[in-house]
């Protein structure tokens, strides 16, 4: 069967914007979210579809080469085995953390926890806020701003050990920081991913 084209899926314009895609995906993963269509199979393939086609048209150079050559022009390319029929539920939410953190954060788990916890480690953005009058937004203007920083504790040198080395790797996660799970349900074995309970993602523990 031939594929159906990204625009179509997404149901979003030739001409729209990433954050058009970006919401139009997430609308279309919430409709046919495995635990909204339990035993669904024509459900789990527009989902795995949906997800085929944001990962092209979310991403610039896959989305030229897609409007010049169509499908021909990201077959194989398209990351994560997606374009090959190997994708799995697990793969779509390991791929779009960002995405499903927020949009399914009741739904199933998924692993979600432990990319919230990488996120969070990987830090954030800086976000400040400066009072302008009118003369300064119009011509412009240089001013200083503090902002504060975290630095490595003296003590413990940011292990949060005492002194810096009493600690050991996880015996729960062998250090990964998170744990794999595989339940039966009546889709057959779902694996999911979760922050170790035991280290808490750290992956390692404190004597």
């Amino acid at each position: 069967m031939a594929k159906r084209d990204f625009y179509d899926i997404l149901e979003v314009k030739k001409d729209a914007t990433k954050e058009e895609i970006k919401k139009a995906y997430r609308k279309q993963a919430l409709k046919y979210h495995p635990d909204k269509n339990p035993n669904n199979k024509s459900a789990e393939d527009k989902f795995k579809e949906a997800a085929e086609a944001y990962e092209v048209l979310s991403n610039d150079e896959k989305r030229s080469r897609y409007d010049r050559f169509g499908h021909s022009g990201v077959s194989g390319n398209a990351g994560n085995g997606f374009g090959s029929g190997g994708m799995t539920i697990e793969d779509i939410f390991s791929h779009f953390g960002d995405i499903f953190g927020d949009a399914f954060g009741g739904f199933g788990g998924f692993g979600s926890t432990r990319r919230t916890s990488e996120r969070m480690r990987k830090g954030s953005n800086l976000r400040v806020k400066v009072k302008l009058d009118l003369k300064e937004i119009a011509y412009g203007v240089e001013k200083k701003i503090k902002v504060n920083k975290y630095v490595l504790c003296s003590t413990c040198n940011g292990t949060g050990a005492r002194d810096g080395k009493s600690y050991h790797t996880c015996q729960t996660c062998h250090g990964s920081g998170h744990v794999t799970r595989i339940s039966n349900t009546f889709l057959g074995q779902m694996q999911s991913t979760q922050t170790c309970p035991a280290c808490g993602g750290d992956g390692k523990t404190i004597s």
